[in-house]
């Protein structure tokens, strides 16, 4: 027998979409929150992070990190801002718009990427302990919220 139990506005529902309506409700709340500090970060590339930070704390998981930036943007400087951001020298592609690293990802990492200015879209994938994929992405795949 279902349970029925009512909404704010006075229907009648079933306890269990009433629980996936919450669900759904907490996670637009959690990806909003996500595009209000991390603006520019693709949304799945925060979750994932979240998620492997929760597992091993103390253990920053390796990522291969995308970061793309305006164009005319100085190459040397977008490097420097990357290598002192991350420790590590990213690979530079697309006309210098386009910066690889292979690193150990932390939600600082990410903020502090986000928050240069000539940063459009940062992006990853989780690599474990292999090697760097290298770049596989292009600008406009992150799933991030756009203005219309």
């Amino acid at each position: 027998m279902t349970s029925l139990i009512y909404s704010p506005e006075g229907k009648a529902i079933s306890k269990e979409s009433y629980e996936i309506q919450r669900l759904i409700i907490q996670h637009e709340k959690m990806e909003a929150t996500y595009q209000e500090i991390l603006a520019k970060v693709c949304t799945n590339l925060v979750h994932d992070v979240l998620v492997r930070r929760k597992e091993d704390p103390g253990h920053p998981p390796m990522y291969t990190v995308e970061v793309f930036t305006k164009k005319g943007t100085d190459s040397q400087a977008c490097r420097e801002h990357i290598l002192n951001t991350t420790g590590m020298v990213p690979g530079i592609y697309d006309h210098s718009t386009h910066y690889v690293t292979h690193m150990r990802l932390t939600l600082e990492i990410l903020k502090r990427l986000n928050d240069f200015d000539f940063v459009l879209e940062v992006m990853g994938d989780y690599t474990d302990t292999n090697a760097s994929i290298g770049p596989v992405h292009e600008i406009g795949e992150a799933h991030i919220a756009r203005p219309c």
